[in-house]
């Protein structure tokens, strides 16, 4: 972990320049690390891939306001839980704030498939591909996605 892009460009430079070794292995780097295009073959990594971060939610309304949001267009949100029965129901989100509301739903989802897209590992739309969400309300989706974009995959960088 380096302080700055540039810093950390040197240091794999560093690293992978080092004569008296013929492999080095890093692990818990997040999927979206840089490192795969400062590299010429990046094929030679042999990168695999593993769960390390898990969220389930617990209480839809306190997340939904903690969380930041981008510009964008207010959505609702209802979210299914079979196990807490105070998640389940309609959520005006947007970055003005959140708030339950009675209305018509744009997209509808589970408490599992909020919390994969909560913290940006996975957008609604392919959610939505994988049958985990449905969208109620043309636009609903993207403005969802809009709402909940990331400029950065979640990452955690320890075993706990």
């Amino acid at each position: 972990i380096a302080p700055t892009s540039a810093a950390e460009r040197e240091l794999w430079r560093w690293l992978l320049d080092f004569d008296w070794t013929s492999q080095f292995v890093s692990i818990m780097l997040p999927l979206d690390h840089p490192l795969v295009l400062l590299v010429a073959e990046p094929r030679r990594l042999n990168l695999t891939a593993g769960d390390g971060l898990w969220l389930r939610i617990l209480d839809v309304e306190t997340a939904l306001s903690a969380r930041i949001y981008a510009a964008g267009d207010d959505v609702v949100l209802e979210v299914a839980d079979a196990l807490v029965e105070e998640n389940a129901g309609r959520w005006q989100v947007g970055p003005g704030g959140v708030a339950r509301v009675d209305g018509e739903p744009d997209v509808r989802m589970d408490v599992a498939a909020l919390g994969s897209a909560y913290l940006g590992g996975f957008t609604f739309a392919q959610l939505a591909q994988a049958f985990r969400v449905e969208e109620a309300r043309p636009g609903g989706i993207e403005r969802a996605d809009l709402l909940f974009r990331t400029p950065l995959l979640p990452w955690c960088a320890e075993i706990f």
